[in-house]
């Protein structure tokens, strides 16, 4: 018996597959994450302004959200296998690349080739998990994986500190060679190549051409209208861009006998409700990831690396909650268990808007920070398992590109809303405090790296920070209210299996 028929006959075969698959996906947000904390030595080192460096985390979720239904879709046509395959190798040899970097452009320009590669991790992941976990086991299985998931950024940021502090902002790109090193030979041999859809072998480029730049076009506008200006022409032209190509991707898909997305698939309640719900709580989700290290750097006054540490009862919390909120899910249902996460979520950042002040004792903030964890962590696994539980087997990896789109879509929007909520709230406590209208705006404007030792803005940044973890209880409320359009799941197996 050969090493590959072990493995693929071995009673725990289905948990080696969630090994590998999620590694890749942990690798990436990784990637993410640990990059956004080495952006200060980037630009100190290329003397690039902030605005242009920011490019380098910004095209990295552009580009990713954009390519993965464009992936999902190809893993359902060519073999999820060799699409993971291929993202794995595609993001290695640009990390390479990337650690390389002779200038900002390069580096930003390697940064969004290596979001094609990642494109393909997730979809490609979600689909073999839920082919290797039948019925009640997958929400269990989801819950698992989503809780390493949504601890890898927060980890990322712990990581990333030390790595910049001891070794320079290149070797957080180094990290992941030895890590794809290891996963690649891991997928070849574990991971079972998917039947694809041999019956329509055509890929749709027209469609995939239109969603893509359509997406393209609206998160650039949403990721950067804060900065532009939304009523900046070019903002406005990115959004109306957006609805123009999406309105032709949908005429598109009407009249293409194979296209690349099915529009039936939003026909399926449990998939639309599911990825609303994905979208708010990432838009809290990925906020407060931006918001903490800049309110412990720069109103605290920390450095990166104990920044990462402050964030981690996040991560820990989301890391042992999620699987709890995937047993949940089996008993009592996606949607009451999405609706509590999202509750205890909402009670995290209310204690948080709470205690945010410049002498914030660390154990209030880092226990809010964790029962926000705890409660992102419960809603994780009933979203992803009401996404695609009724969903057919071979249209799986495009089916699972769109909780992770809505995802980053969700981030993009409450990074945009969440920044321009902190620059309005900040302006209006100087002026309270007194500064001059002029002096408010061009401050608030201006970021957080003049705050040390100004007393005035330390108070007024620290306020605006409180206002915006209260402002982001809204964005849960509206994940739970999609919450209640989650249906009860069939218990039995879904369509296609």
């Amino acid at each position: 018996m050969s090493l590959r028929t072990r493995i693929r006959t071995h009673p725990h075969y289905s948990w080696m597959v969630l090994v590998t698959v999620a590694s890749g996906m942990i690798m990436a947000i990784l990637n993410s994450s640990i990059v956004g904390i080495a952006l200060p030595a980037v630009s100190g080192e290329f003397g690039s302004s902030i605005t242009t460096t920011a490019w380098v985390a910004t095209i990295y979720m552009i580009i990713q959200a954009t390519f993965m239904p464009v992936s999902g879709r190809a893993g359902d046509i060519y073999g999820h296998k060799r699409v993971f395959i291929g993202g794995l190798i595609i993001f290695t040899v640009m990390s390479v690349i990337c650690a390389f970097a002779w200038n900002i452009y390069a580096l930003i320009i390697s940064r969004g080739l290596m979001a094609v590669g990642t494109s393909a991790l997730s979809p490609m992941a979600l689909a073999f998990v839920m082919q290797a976990f039948p019925g009640p086991k997958r929400a269990h299985a989801l819950g698992i994986m989503g809780g390493l998931m949504g601890s890898a950024p927060a980890l990322g940021l712990v990581a990333g500190g030390f790595l910049v502090e001891t070794l320079g902002w290149r070797s957080v790109f180094f990290v992941s060679v030895p890590l794809c090193a290891l996963i690649a030979p891991l997928a070849f041999w574990v991971l079972a190549e998917s039947r694809g859809d041999t019956s329509r072998r055509s890929f749709d480029a027209p469609g995939g051409a239109l969603l893509t730049i359509g997406l393209f076009t609206g998160l650039l506008a949403l990721s950067q209208g804060s900065g532009w200006g939304w009523g900046d022409p070019r903002t406005i032209g990115g959004l109306s861009a957006f609805a123009v190509f999406l309105g032709l991707f949908i005429l598109r898909e009407n009249a293409a006998a194979q296209p690349m997305l099915d529009l039936g698939l939003l026909r399926i309640r449990s998939l639309v409700s599911a990825n609303v719900v994905g979208f708010f709580a990432s838009g809290s989700m990925f906020g407060s990831f931006v918001l903490l290290p800049f309110f412990f750097q720069s109103v605290l006054g920390g450095s990166p690396a104990a920044a990462g540490l402050k964030i981690a009862p996040l991560a820990l919390a989301f890391l042992l909650s999620a699987p709890i909120g995937g047993r949940l899910t089996t008993s009592i249902g996606a949607r009451f268990t999405a609706m509590l996460g999202l509750a205890v979520a909402a009670a995290g950042y209310l204690v948080a808007s709470r205690v945010m002040e410049v002498d914030v004792s660390t154990a209030a903030l880092g226990l809010a920070v964790a029962v926000m964890g705890i409660g992102l962590g419960l809603a994780n696994a009933p979203v992803t398992t009401a996404a695609l539980h009724d969903v057919p087997a071979d249209k799986r990896g495009v089916a699972a590109s769109l909780p992770q789109m809505s995802r980053f879509i969700g981030g993009s929007f409450g990074m945009a809303v969440v920044g321009a909520v902190l620059s309005w709230r900040v302006t209006a406590h100087l002026l309270a405090l007194g500064a001059p209208a002029g002096q408010a705006e061009s401050a608030a404007s201006a970021g957080t790296a003049g705050l040390a030792g100004d007393n005035l803005l330390q108070s007024a940044y620290a306020s605006g920070f409180k206002d915006v973890f209260l402002f982001t209880v809204l964005l849960l409320a509206a994940g739970m209210a999609a919450a209640a359009f989650v249906p009860r799941l069939r218990p039995a197996a879904e369509p296609g299996e």
